[in-house]
């Protein structure tokens, strides 16, 4: 019986998307600071200021992600349990296979199953694009590039904690 993988939240992987915003922050806090000198109109300064304090805000929005140490995604011998999408636990024998997909720097882990997943996973925002289109009712997604392994190893470990599952590249 080997232990199970509790997988936790990457600080690079929270650090770096956050780095955006607060450029774009900044960049309107400036321009609103260079309006308020040259004696701009008020109302326009303030729309600029909120957009600079919006930017700002999801910046610390995403990257508060990274202090967060507690565990996010279990694998073992039983299935996997994403505490992000549901925290429900899909037993391996109701997984027929899965995929990696990654580009530019995100990866996500496709699980195909052989019925349509519970309800708390199928109403969990990773999964909305399920519920929208009409097919890929019983695939549950799970993004990974924010998490503390790579794909590929969780692709192994998979291949180890339930060798029927069919692994597609």
């Amino acid at each position: 019986m080997s232990a199970p993988l509790e997988l936790r939240n990457s600080v690079t992987g929270k650090i770096f998307p956050a780095i955006g915003p607060f450029i774009i922050g900044a960049m309107f806090g400036l321009g609103a600071l260079q309006g308020l000198a040259s004696g701009a109109d008020g109302g326009h300064v303030l729309v600029i200021a909120l957009l600079a304090l919006a930017c700002l805000g999801l910046g610390f929005f995403i990257a508060r992600g990274a202090f967060d140490t507690s565990v996010k995604v279990v694998l073992d011998e039983e299935g996997f349990r994403d505490r992000r999408a549901g925290d429900v636990l899909v037993p391996w024998h109701k997984v027929h296979s899965v995929r990696l997909t990654s580009g530019k720097g995100s990866a996500m882990l496709n699980f195909e199953l052989t019925e349509e997943p519970p309800d708390a996973i199928k109403y969990a925002p990773t999964n909305a694009l399920n519920r929208i289109l009409p097919f890929g009712k019983t695939t549950v997604h799970m993004e990974v590039s924010s998490l503390d392994v790579r794909g590929d190893d969780m692709i192994d470990a998979i291949r180890q904690l339930a060798p029927h599952v069919v692994v597609m590249r």
